[in-house]
């Protein structure tokens, strides 16, 4: 299984047909697979790269530090969530 590509183009286009189909293929890709990469986005290559070194950098991080952002209560929605603590619903793993 791959994850799903969709053109913000599309969406933005200004054609109503476009749009819905993206809305379609977007809201497919989250129903069959969960993910899904958005491309034309407008967002800066640089940008992306810049914020993919901010995430390993916090990830590298040793647990005790990661855990001062781990909200209780949330469900993993917000902040840091430990390795273990999500769970596909109704699932033990």
């Amino acid at each position: 299984m791959s994850i799903p590509v969709v053109d913000l183009a599309e969406f933005l286009s200004g054609n109503a047909n476009s749009k819905a189909a993206f809305v379609q293929k977007l809201g497919k890709a989250y129903e069959e697979v969960g993910f899904v990469a958005i491309k034309n986005h407008g967002i800066p290559d640089e940008f992306i790269a810049q914020i993919y070194e901010y995430v390993q950098q916090f990830f590298s991080l040793p647990l005790q530090i990661k855990m001062n952002y781990e909200i209780e209560g949330l469900a993993g929605q917000r902040g840091y969530t430990s390795f273990g603590r999500e769970h596909a619903d109704k699932q033990k793993w």
